[in-house]
């Protein structure tokens, strides 16, 4: 047995096909999915304030904007996307393996992900939080304060972490905030105010996959040890 069988032993697989019955039950979590979203729908039909093709069609479609309209911004709604997936599987993970200091690592971090995900989707601190009555200050203040909250909490786990990663990354979305306010001092602020949020966002999902990546990994040889070690 060479070097690379001892690191990995052959697992005898152990799933089978599953019955008529049992995939039937299966259907459970699609389900209740589907029923959220036939409510989602069902609202979306029955109210009369915004035009049902707004909130199906493309936002460039609408508009009659060349297809590229927003592709960065997308690109950034995808990378937080990613980037709560991402701790969400690793909270699973840690959960399952009795890590329960990375569960609320993970869980939270995927939590706060969710959040910044929600104001880009939306734009909440910069258009409908001021349409609320809501100061776009008041709204970068309770993000700000909630991931520098994650972050001191955290503490402990991110040092095991790839925490570079994550430090450089904050750094670039602080950037954004920072030349978000002095923006009106260049004509090419989009970019300029942009370019760092958007590296901020992939440095960010890329911290959370690597991190998950990592427990993953560390969890599977910590179970590939105990079988080693459990007697014949």
């Amino acid at each position: 047995m060479n070097s690379t069988d001892s690191d990995h032993p052959t697992v005898t697989e152990r799933r089978r096909s599953w019955s008529g019955g049992h995939q039937f039950l299966a259907l459970g979590p699609l389900l209740v999915v589907w029923v959220a979203t036939s409510a989602l729908l069902y609202a979306s039909a029955a109210q009369d304030e915004v035009p049902t093709d707004l909130l199906f069609l493309d936002p460039a479609t609408v508009g009659d904007q060349p297809w590229y309209t927003g592709l960065l911004h997308e690109l950034g709604i995808l990378g937080w996307a990613v980037a709560a997936t991402a701790a969400a599987g690793g909270a699973w993970v840690a959960w399952l393996t009795g890590r329960r200091n990375s569960v609320w690592f993970l869980a939270s971090g995927a939590l706060l992900t969710i959040a910044l995900l929600t104001d880009e989707v939306t734009g909440f601190h910069s258009v409908l939080g001021p349409r609320l009555g809501l100061a776009k200050q008041v709204s970068i203040g309770a993000i700000l304060a909630g991931a520098a909250l994650w972050f001191v909490a955290n503490w402990h786990e991110i040092r095991r972490t790839r925490w570079p990663i994550l430090i450089i990354s904050l750094a670039a979305l602080a950037m954004s905030v920072l030349l978000d306010y002095g923006r009106q001092t260049t004509s090419f602020h989009v970019f300029y105010e942009d370019a760092p949020k958007l590296f901020g966002i992939v440095g960010w999902a890329t911290y959370f996959v690597f991190t998950t990546i990592d427990i993953t990994r560390s969890a599977v040889r910590d179970r590939e040890h105990d079988a080693l070690a459990a007697p014949a």
